[in-house]
């Protein structure tokens, strides 16, 4: 017996050796951004090590066999955070959000989710945040594939189906149809106590939040229902974030005490005065100027209205103003889905772009895709920093963000996931 048990043993003693000599890397900056501070410094060096960060200063002693990179005219910040998504679908704009799920099998979304998952991380998101329309659960799955380290992609945080009113949100369809259709992409709630066994069910499912469409075409989820969805949720540590664009379920769901609000579009001030009382985050999936753009190119329009594009968005600028003054948490989130010729990955951080446009600082608008979003994700001090303990995730931008904003977003030179360089930009 002892025979077989030292070899084991001595395989352990390897494997403990070799676990503790983690690789290092230094990084000298040109520029860091804090987001703790929420400003950009100049000059700064990054020791990770293994899958941390080890120290953060301007001239760090580092251990031998460290590798040096140099990079001075970068821009280092936390790994960007989408904390809305819909990696599992895809529609043409004009579209009804029915269509993706009857078109493609469960197989194929998957597949293409992947693809869309690696977009994401070459263009400097280390996290997202997966919220719906992503069949039975297939957000889980592709997250399971790339924790194991079968496709490469951002870490995720997954809804699975959306609790939903009877119709779901797949307007103009067919009477008959209504119910059969919402129930492949939703779980319907019929109820409080139907309410309170949808979080369950989620909760067996490990999911990491859950998600509510607080209105419907017609009817929509009750108070009641609202509440029971967010007390049961809180009671299993999960949050709740609600999707509302606004009226009378924007207010319901503040009432029922949700983490957060999904789009917003129409708020008024004393709502928002509300929400920050209660703490509740707002999540502007709002789109740029050239978004506008790209999705009128899938249409095949080839003239451009731009000051009509200016006009519509004006509304949506001013809301995001109002909200920030009013000290409510602004969390960056895309509600990226529709097919585009850019890549999902540089979809998703046209709304980061679009937050600038509409008047934050290129730094409030940074903190909303990292700090902020990490906090709306459960891991405050753990990611959306640059600081000694934190999870080593970083994206290197090559150029001035805050001096050339627009530019140096979507010039990604390098990413880092848990102390791991997986993506370097080809010279």
């Amino acid at each position: 017996m002892l025979a077989r048990i030292l070899p084991f043993v001595a395989l352990c003693l390897i494997t403990i050796s070799a676990s503790a000599q983690k690789p290092a890397i230094l990084i000298k900056a040109g520029r860091l951004y804090d987001a703790e501070k929420n400003v950009f410094t100049n000059n700064q060096q990054v020791l990770i090590e293994g899958s941390k960060i080890k120290a953060v200063g301007p001239d760090l002693q580092v251990p031998a066999g460290t590798t040096v990179l140099d990079m001075p005219g970068a821009t280092l910040t936390p790994g960007l955070i989408d904390a809305h998504t819909h990696l599992l679908l895809m529609q043409r704009a004009s579209e009804n959000l029915a269509v993706d799920a009857f078109l493609n099998s469960p197989e194929r979304r998957v597949l293409r989710a992947a693809s869309f998952a690696r977009s994401y991380l070459e263009s400097g998101f280390t996290a997202i945040r997966d919220l719906g329309n992503s069949g039975y659960y297939l957000d889980l799955e592709v997250a399971s594939a790339i924790n194991r380290g079968y496709i490469p992609g951002p870490k995720m945080w997954c809804s699975g189906p959306i609790l939903s009113a009877i119709d779901g949100q797949f307007y103009q369809l067919p009477y008959a149809d209504r119910v059969r259709v919402a129930e492949k992409e939703y779980r319907l709630i019929r109820g409080e106590e139907d309410a309170v066994q949808a979080v369950k069910e989620h909760v067996n499912n490990s999911v990491n939040v859950i998600k509510v469409v607080a209105f419907g075409e017609r009817m929509g989820v009750t108070l009641a229902e609202l509440k029971a969805i967010v007390k049961t949720a809180h009671e299993q540590h999960l949050p709740v974030t609600a999707h509302s664009t606004g009226g009378e379920s924007l207010n319901m769901a503040i009432e029922a005490g949700v983490d957060g609000i999904e789009h917003a579009y129409y708020i008024a001030d004393s709502l928002l005065a509300k929400m920050k009382r209660k703490g509740i985050y707002m999540v502007p999936t709002d789109p740029s100027f050239q978004s506008v753009i790209e999705a009128q190119k899938s249409q095949n329009i080839t003239i451009f209205d731009t000051a009509g594009i200016r006009k519509e968005l004006s509304p949506l600028s001013e809301r995001l103003l109002r909200a920030h003054k009013a000290g409510v948490k602004i969390v960056a989130g895309s509600d990226a889905y529709t097919e585009l010729q850019i890549s999902r990955g540089d979809a998703a951080k046209q709304t980061i772009q679009a937050y600038v446009e509409e008047g934050l600082s290129a730094a409030d608008a940074l903190k909303a895709a990292t700090i902020n979003a990490a906090e709306a994700l459960g891991q405050k001090g753990n990611m959306g920093v640059i600081k000694p303990g934190a999870t080593a995730d970083i994206a290197i931008f090559g150029g001035d963000l805050e001096k050339n904003f627009s530019k140096t977003l979507f010039n990604v030179s390098m990413v880092i996931k848990d102390g791991k360089i997986v993506y370097t930009k080809e010279k």
